[in-house]
């Protein structure tokens, strides 16, 4: 697609090299044509340009052992082949599967497996789509958008790992909330002599049970105002952590599981703050 696109055929291959001396480090690579990779894809690069990547170097990341630009790493490719690369480029920690590049020179018997395209400025992007399905239906590829590929590529729990988080987090969910009513029926029952006190001033039985509620109910909002900011806390230090491996992200709060669990941990709290209240009346009485 001569002026409408730029297109980037890559393979997925592998090289190892020995670390330390003694561990031999398998790391996923991919083949690429320096020129056609660098006009669609934007690498998070430290140190080097991508232009410099030939059939004699390689871009490494910096959790490699040699991760100097112009160092020379004694390498074995995908095919066991013995090569010493130059350090060409290198990414920063935290790019995963996508931790090395090298040229299609230095995959032998790596089959093209991705092909990325880039839309020109002013160019069809429709027309191009339809001409990229086009050709991937004779050779059975699919041809996805950026965001679809993502998706579908992304790492997601599988059916068991989903289940067995719910199951520990129903539990502990079960015990907090056991552990919040017993707290509640405690500090009730602990506070006998000063209801006593109330209704021998003449509050009525509706009025302290209404004055139990809403000092659970400041209680629960005290509560839940503390468990946001830690929350809150604990996803800026993540999200600090995470920009530092290269894969920045903003801090989401599940609102909607906040609110049920802020509701139900309300509802528990006012509950067995008011019901032992009746326990209190029925002793005083007899």
């Amino acid at each position: 697609m001569p002026g409408t696109a730029a297109v980037s055929a890559t393979a997925t291959s592998a090289v190892y090299v020995v670390e330390e001396g003694v561990a031999l480090i398998r790391s996923p690579a991919r083949a690429a044509d320096p020129a056609a990779l660098a006009a669609t894809t934007r690498l998070p690069l430290t140190a080097g340009r991508l232009a410099d990547l030939d059939d004699d170097s390689i871009v490494v990341t910096e959790e490699w052992e040699r991760h100097t630009v112009g160092q020379r790493v004694p390498v074995r490719l995908g095919d066991g082949t013995r090569r010493t690369l130059r350090v060409a480029a290198v990414l920063p920690v935290g790019t995963g599967d996508n931790g090395a590049y090298v040229t299609p020179a230095n995959a032998p018997g790596a089959a093209v497996d991705r092909v990325e395209v880039t839309v020109a400025n002013g160019a069809d992007r429709d027309a191009v789509a339809a001409g990229l399905r086009e050709a991937a239906r004779s050779s059975g590829g699919l041809v996805r958008t950026a965001s679809a590929w993502l998706a579908a590529t992304s790492p997601h729990p599988t059916a068991t790992t989903r289940l067995g988080s719910l199951l520990v987090l129903g539990i502990a969910l079960a015990y907090a909330g056991i552990a919040l009513a017993c707290t509640q029926v405690m500090a009730t029952t602990a506070r006998r002599r000063e209801l006593t006190a109330l209704r021998l001033a003449g509050a009525t039985a509706s009025q302290v049970r209404r004055l139990l509620a809403a000092e659970a109910l400041t209680v629960a909002a005290v509560g839940t105002l503390l468990g946001v900011l830690v929350a809150t806390l604990n996803l800026l230090t993540m999200t600090g952590a995470l920009a530092l491996l290269s894969t920045p992200t903003a801090p989401v709060l599940p609102w909607p599981a906040l609110a049920l669990t802020t509701g139900a941990c309300t509802l528990i709290t006012v509950t067995f703050a008011v019901l032992p209240a009746g326990r209190v009346r029925a002793r005083q009485s007899r």
